[in-house]
């Protein structure tokens, strides 16, 4: 069985393209029998946040080089419906920072685009699995 991490890594169209060392992007493009717009609706397939919250962590992991897991999600908006055939682009700026409990961490600044426009924007607070 695949999980939705799986599926959403293979609708990557290319490998991360890193503008400095803990900054970059990677263009993702979910066609429409991708697993994530069953349901979410109906005759109007829309990307749920929640699989859009998990791009910007799959980019992430990719910079940061290690596994991670969610542990907040602050300043989140979803401004634009993505919808499918659409080639969404994911930027992510790390800051690498110890938790609360002193263990590895990082601070992911997330920004999702569409056809040039801004579709979503999150931090996220990640810890090292």
């Amino acid at each position: 069985m695949i999980t939705m991490r799986q599926a959403l890594k293979v609708t990557a169209l290319e490998k991360m393209v890193r503008s400095e060392p803990d900054c970059g992007s990677c263009r993702f493009h979910p066609t429409v029998d991708f697993i994530g717009f069953s349901g979410h609706f109906p005759n109007f397939p829309i990307l749920p946040a929640m699989l859009q919250v998990l791009l910007g962590i799959i980019v992430s992991e990719e910079l940061y080089g290690s596994s991670l897991t969610l542990q907040k999600l602050d300043k989140a908006k979803f401004m634009v419906q993505i919808k499918p055939e659409q080639t969404i682009t994911v930027s992510c700026h790390l800051s690498r920072m110890p938790n609360k409990e002193s263990q590895p961490g990082a601070k992911a600044r997330i920004t999702i685009t569409v056809a040039e426009q801004k579709a979503a924007s999150m931090t996220l607070f990640l810890d090292e699995i």
